[in-house]
């Protein structure tokens, strides 16, 4: 029965020193590595795949991004509050499929170009 108390008691105290510990990973994933798991990155510009030779950067608005890499494969659109006023977002996604599959997401306030992140789908 002396078990049990001790237990009860520290039980909450190993929650506590679980979720207080941080643990980090940096031996496990390292960039450039082949593993399964592999992270989003968010980048300030991106070459479209429909037409590499042209870049796409933060700022642009939807016009230009349409005239540089075509439509996307995928859009939603939808409304957040932003200082007291409601901004409409939109999200593009643009699919590869191939050797290297990825989808990037080009995310749009208003009509401007604010994210670009690209996830290997792998």
């Amino acid at each position: 029965m002396q078990e049990r108390a001790v237990s009860a008691i520290a039980q909450p105290f190993l929650v506590f020193l679980l979720a207080a510990t941080s643990v980090t990973l940096p031996s496990l994933v390292h960039p450039g590595d082949s593993t399964p798991f592999q992270f989003a990155q968010g980048f300030s510009s991106w070459r479209p795949y429909a037409n590499p030779n042209r870049l796409i950067s933060v700022g642009m608005n939807k016009g230009e991004v349409l005239a540089i890499a075509g439509a996307p494969n995928h859009e939603e659109s939808y409304y957040q509050s932003a200082g007291g006023r409601l901004a409409r977002v939109s999200d593009w996604y643009y699919i590869q499929t191939g050797l290297n599959p990825e989808t990037t997401l080009l995310k749009f306030v208003q009509e401007s170009l604010v994210t670009i992140t690209s996830t290997p789908t792998r």
